[in-house]
């Protein structure tokens, strides 16, 4: 009854959970590349302006800021590592997430092109947008999770959710 969030990141190859992916400006499906235009103006993204969506199809979409709230409200976190790969672990301790967990590595993010912070920390873009500069993500560490804003030219995760 919580949404159904994928296994892997958007831009994984190889099916892992513990493999970064793609870095994406946000409305962006360009990998790693901010100068590709991203979505600007207030409204939500939806269609084909959602990263995940255009590169995974309709049955996906990016989380929404309120989904990625709710995931720290209902969910046990640990830092961990999978696959020799740092990352946060959410496990639900709440219906309806009970016994479901989903492990979101720290990928770090791309900023003016270079990827930083793998290993250390990771950025996953929401759908919602803040104001017509900046959109919400969850950012995670070793030491601490939330949910805030970015500006939408960084390159972030994304870790889809089933539409439905």
């Amino acid at each position: 009854n919580g949404p159904k969030f994928a296994e892997y990141n958007v831009g994984v190859t190889d099916g892992k959970a513990e493999s970064y992916g793609g870095y994406y400006c946000w409305g962006s499906s360009i990998d790693k590349d901010q100068s590709a235009a991203y979505k600007s103006g207030t409204d939500p993204l939806t269609g084909t302006d959602d990263t995940a969506t255009n590169l995974w199809g309709n049955n996906w979409r990016m989380p929404t800021k309120a989904e990625l709230e709710a995931l720290l409200t209902n969910c046990d976190v640990e830092w961990t590592t999978v696959g020799g790969v740092n990352g946060r672990k959410f496990t639900g301790k709440v219906a309806p997430y009970t016994s479901n967990s989903v492990f979101l590595p720290a990928a770090g993010n791309c900023d003016f092109g270079g990827v930083i912070g793998q290993g250390r920390s990771g950025f996953y873009w929401s759908s919602t947008p803040n104001g017509s500069n900046d959109a919400y993500d969850l950012y995670c560490n070793s030491g601490d999770q939330y949910v805030f804003n970015d500006y939408r030219d960084y390159g972030c995760s994304v870790r889809a959710v089933l539409a439905e």
